[in-house]
């Protein structure tokens, strides 16, 4: 194949937007991207809100899959189960596709996916957005690690290229090369300063454990108030300094940014989007002391690590409030940093490389 000619190019992940999430945000990034190099880009993924069925959304061919999507709803893991129409649909796409971008190896579409590429020849990279899942349920770490150490293990010992969202979960895999997430600078941007009695501390992302949400609702105090973007007032939270923006949709989000002072971010074994997006917003970012949040954004200004485990995060969000002039400093700083460093233009271009490398092979 000439590197002059455009690659048809089949994304393959459980969830799209407009489900909520990261990773989800990842996608649609990368997908319009690449169509805007004059690349032909299809996705398959579960159906959702939107409904079965192969849709144009925004020039990409989007193929939906009827999937049950149970096990989030209930226990907090996203683990669809797909109809066996499935197989069918994926085959056909991946019949099409020069080069296929499998997002991370826990699930079903990831497997069936790379099943057909093994299968019909055509090279796919796997891309790991995150590392091993700290899931508060013994039995559901345990499915984990039974699936990474067999089908995952398989999907990835045939991959033409593996990347890594960074240099922690790059660690665990070899050969694999790090990818870290870009931030849409001209969408995500400071606003102008909001008058108001006490500084705004936002958290975003679903209300599950390896999101820290009970570490951060633990944490109200009445200097400040706690923003929670991610669903409604979970059962048993009842304290008047958490406020609940319900479940906010991705085009929204830039806006609930720019209407807070501060942002922490929680994790456990995942750097999520967020952290980009609320950087190139100009908020100061409080992080968990976490191996997964070290990356290459977070190494630059405009951040601060709190061991949070050890209950330090209100006394961290107390020193911070009390001191305007260095929220502000923060912000600014990591703004400027993001903004110099990472887009999604430079993302998109190392894709270009690794699906040029692993079609050229």
């Amino acid at each position: 194949m000439s590197r002059s000619e455009p690659l048809r190019v089949l994304h393959v992940a459980h969830q799209v937007l407009p489900h909520v999430g990261g990773l989800e945000t990842v996608v649609a990034a990368e997908t319009q991207g690449l169509l805007a190099r004059g690349w032909r880009v299809a996705v398959v993924s579960s159906a959702g809100e939107v409904g079965p069925g192969v849709h144009d959304e925004d020039g990409v061919r989007t193929v939906r899959v009827r999937a049950w999507n149970g096990l989030e709803e209930r226990f907090g893991v996203p683990f669809p189960l797909f109809s066996p129409r499935l197989l069918s649909r994926l085959y056909g796409e991946v019949r099409r596709a020069d080069v296929v971008h499998v997002h991370d190896v826990l699930y079903l579409s990831s497997w069936v996916a790379a099943m057909w590429c093994i299968a019909l020849r055509t090279p796919y990279v796997v891309h790991r957005h995150v590392g091993f899942v700290h899931h508060s349920s013994a039995l559901v770490r345990l499915v984990q690690r039974v699936v990474l150490g067999t089908m995952g293990r398989l999907v990835l010992s045939r991959a033409g290229a593996v990347l890594a969202i960074d240099e922690h979960v790059a660690s665990g895999l070899a050969g694999a090369q790090v990818l870290g997430n870009g931030v849409d600078v001209d969408r995500f941007h400071p606003g102008p300063p909001v008058g108001r009695d006490r500084p705004r501390v936002l958290f975003a992302g679903r209300f599950v454990p390896k999101k820290g949400f009970d570490v951060v609702a633990a944490a109200a105090g009445d200097e400040y108030e706690l923003v929670f973007a991610g669903g409604q007032r979970p059962p048993g939270y009842d304290d008047p300094r958490l406020s609940f923006l319900g479940s906010v949709p991705a085009a929204a989000m830039p806006e609930v940014y720019r209407d807070a002072d501060v942002m922490v971010v929680a994790s456990v074994g995942e750097c999520p989007l967020t952290v980009i997006e609320a950087m190139a917003s100009g908020l100061p970012v409080l992080l968990r002391e976490d191996p997964a949040l070290h990356s290459p954004w977070t190494a630059g200004p405009g951040v601060r690590f709190v061991d949070m485990a050890a209950g330090e995060l209100a006394g961290a969000l107390r020193e911070l409030v009390a001191d305007p002039q260095k929220m502000r400093r923060m912000g600014a700083e990591g703004r400027a940093h993001v903004a110099a460093s990472y887009s999604w233009d430079v993302h998109v271009q190392h894709l270009d490389q690794s699906y040029r490398g692993v079609t050229l092979c």
